[in-house]
């Protein structure tokens, strides 16, 4: 049975690349559970243990990365002790040096994750038919990300999303009122979304929810993350649950980095928050150069390889490995063969080298005609739109 662990970072956007894009540098908490795949949860403690501070050391065998502990001295200044192995490729195995730091320098540096799930067991969510893996999640905000999986004539109970929800469908389908989403399509739906789904064939869909999923008080499963149970209406009937985009059948364009292209799924158009969701295109060879992440990304390899080089450690993934990268990472990626990425960032990233823009992950690009999407949150009917007599 896998184990998730709780870790809680706050993070600022970087000052200099929001005003460079436009965008206000906000603080926020990020909050994610992490999937231990062997297990090992490990309480650690300390003479000078603040009390209801809880210091926990994670080992994440699957994840290729390095272990972490983390406890407060006396003084409350944060200790810092690193040691473990890392996990991915031909490193396996080699022995990583232990180093104690005291002080604000002993603050560890962001992680990058990478999950290899393929043979790790479906977990249950209380409902035949249903059934998920995933590798992050978060009660409290309704946050995870990871696969979803539904038998035939499966349906997941009405229910209504509380924030964005992105199912992107690598088999089967999924058929509500509105209609059908298939294999080759990303699912958005939106805050205020209500609707039940059914899947008329074996369904598997990557799955990212940024927001709690209010279900009917006779529910009982927990598919989604942050589940609320009561009675609730659907308050805007006529806005359509779903957002159905092709991949195929949007834009590719090019970017500063040789051998990349990039395709803009989604711009959160009218949404509450300021991010991306992309498709990355890479050329074998391609790299990526060396730059800082604002705020959370999320990746899942559709298909090919990646090597990401962050604070001096290697990381390697593969067609459907999920990687996580938390804020403030300096990371470098790049393809041997190849790679299709599947890539959802929560604010933008600032070139270790070089202007601000064009970003990386797209802040700098949006769609010539948002409303395009057909959906529009209820706070954006103002009395200036409506029409006077």
């Amino acid at each position: 049975m896998a184990v998730m662990v709780r870790r809680r970072t706050h993070y600022d956007r970087d000052a200099t690349a929001c005003a460079a894009l436009g965008i206000a540098p906000t603080g926020r908490d990020f909050d994610t559970d992490i999937l231990s795949k062997d297990n090992r949860c490990r309480r650690v403690s300390g003479p000078g243990q603040v009390a209801g501070v809880a210091a926990i050391a994670i080992t994440l065998a699957g994840a290729k990365t390095l272990d972490i502990a983390h406890d407060v001295t006396q003084d409350n200044q944060p200790t810092l002790t690193t040691e473990g192995r890392r996990q991915s490729g031909s490193d396996a195995g080699e022995a990583v040096a232990s180093t104690t730091q005291t002080g604000a320098a002993a603050l560890r540096d962001p992680r990058v994750y990478v999950f290899d799930v393929a043979e790790r067991p479906w977990q249950g969510v209380g409902k035949s038919g249903l059934a998920q893996k995933i590798v992050r999640r978060d009660d409290r905000t309704g946050h995870s990300f990871g696969f979803m999986s539904f038998d035939t004539l499966t349906r997941t109970g009405v229910h209504q999303h509380l924030g964005t929800a992105f199912s992107y469908f690598l088999a089967g389908s999924l058929t509500d009122y509105q209609g059908t989403t298939s294999a080759g399509q990303l699912g958005i739906n939106f805050a205020g979304s209500t609707h039940d789904a059914i899947a008329y064939q074996p369904t598997l869909t990557v799955g990212r929810m940024e927001g709690p999923v209010a279900y009917g008080a006779d529910v009982t499963h927990s598919l989604h993350a942050g589940n609320r149970h009561g009675n609730f209406e659907n308050a805007f009937p006529d806005h359509l649950p779903d957002l159905s985009v092709s991949l195929d059948a949007v834009q590719v364009s090019p970017t500063r980095v040789a051998g990349l292209a990039r395709r803009l799924v989604y711009d959160y158009a009218h949404a509450r928050t300021e991010r991306r969701m992309t498709q990355m295109l890479l050329l074998p060879g391609t790299v990526v150069p060396c730059h800082r992440l604002g705020a959370l990304v999320d990746m899942y390899v559709l298909a090919g390889d990646l090597q990401i080089a962050a604070h001096g450690t290697r990381h390697s993934a593969k067609t459907s490995d999920f990687v996580v990268m938390e804020p403030d990472a300096q990371v470098t990626f790049e393809t041997r063969y190849g790679a299709s990425l599947l890539v959802w960032a929560d604010g933008p990233s600032t070139w270790e080298d070089g202007p601000a823009a064009p970003e990386l992950y797209g802040f700098t690009a949006a769609h010539g005609d948002p409303l395009r999407f057909g959906n529009r949150a209820p706070t954006s009917f103002d009395q200036a739109d409506v029409p006077r007599g």
